[in-house]
């Protein structure tokens, strides 16, 4: 039935002739660029229904208008679809290092980008750091190590691995400064609806959550500024 469509598409899209209503033209246009997607969309039927194959997640096409969208799997929580985006904050609730991510990496593999990014964005090394479970691994605690952190802390740990903290007041506070965190994200996501993003194409993605972004920290630099002139107004 698919190939069917496919094959009536392009009858119409060749058998268009010069000099037709301008609506229909524009609408051609839009089935061209169509096609090749339809292709795809069967080709990935066709081998996953009828010939048993298991298509690998990058050859898949999730959305037919807005290609570059990912299929996003966390844990039990439902699937989402869209991209990944790698949120780092501070002390001040700015935030520091914003990464949107390609595919549906593992945590596990971001940690050692914002260490880096952190490092060479603002010249320091921060002495506490403390992330969510998924981006706990030996590995990454070792370069923690290595880039001079002190204190480095996963809300939730498995296996042999163990939280490298002076104190267990100070792992107790961090913690509960990183359930804090979820204010943050839910502000910069309800603040400025990205929830769902309507810039078409990936290039327009990426510049939703920036400008987002750059809009949340410029607020919570105002809030900071209008609270320490509040007394001198008064």
């Amino acid at each position: 039935m698919l190939r069917r469509s496919i094959h009536q598409v392009q009858k119409v899209v060749a058998g268009v002739l010069p000099g037709v209503d301008l609506a229909v033209i524009l609408m051609v246009e839009e089935l061209k660029e169509l096609l090749p997607k339809m292709e795809k969309v069967y080709d990935i039927s066709l081998r996953h229904e009828i010939k048993g194959e298991e298509v690998p997640v990058g050859e898949k096409i999730f959305s037919i208008y807005e290609g570059h969208t990912d299929l996003i799997v966390k844990g039990a929580r439902e699937v989402a679809f869209g991209h990944k985006v790698n949120l780092t904050t501070g002390r001040s609730n700015l935030i520091l290092d914003c990464e949107m991510v390609d595919g549906n990496p593992k945590d596990s593999v971001l940690y050692e980008g914002v260490l880096e990014r952190v490092r060479n964005d603002y010249g320091i090394t921060p002495r506490d750091m403390v992330t969510d479970g998924g981006y706990a691994s030996l590995r990454n605690q070792g370069k923690a190590k290595e880039y001079g952190i002190v204190n480095i802390i996963f809300n939730k740990i498995v296996g042999s691995l163990r939280n490298l903290v002076t104190s267990a007041n100070l792992e107790t506070r961090l913690k509960k400064w990183r359930s804090g965190i979820e204010a943050v994200i839910s502000n910069v996501k309800r603040g400025f609806s990205l929830f769902r993003c309507d810039w078409k194409g990936r290039e327009h993605f990426d510049a939703k959550v920036l400008w987002s972004v750059i809009a949340y920290n410029l607020r919570v630099m105002t809030g900071f500024m209008l609270k320490k002139l509040m007394p001198q107004l008064q």
